[in-house]
């Protein structure tokens, strides 16, 4: 007869332990989502600089392709006014 509350009192303490784990598990799925949603947000926001630094470089490679142009036409002039400079 002495086995009965001892058994009851045991029963009782793993169930509290499960309940506090259980807490605990539940605590850490909540920290965990909290902090995918975190970097889910921060990687969205590395992907909107990146496309932004994507959209300068392409106006820069515009800039830069249109000064060329205009630096092979002035020498391509410069060129031709010599050479009709030493012909004539």
């Amino acid at each position: 007869m002495a086995e009965g509350p001892g058994l009851e009192e045991r029963l009782a303490r793993l169930e509290g332990r499960v309940e506090e784990l259980s807490k605990r598990v539940d605590d850490l799925r909540n920290d965990m989502n909290h902090r995918f949603a975190e970097l889910s947000k921060r990687i969205d926001d590395m992907s909107k600089r990146i496309d932004g630094l994507r959209s300068d470089m392409r106006r820069l490679e515009d800039r830069l392709e249109s000064r060329f142009k205009w630096l092979m036409g002035t020498l391509i002039a410069t060129l031709i006014t010599i050479v009709l400079t030493a012909v004539l």
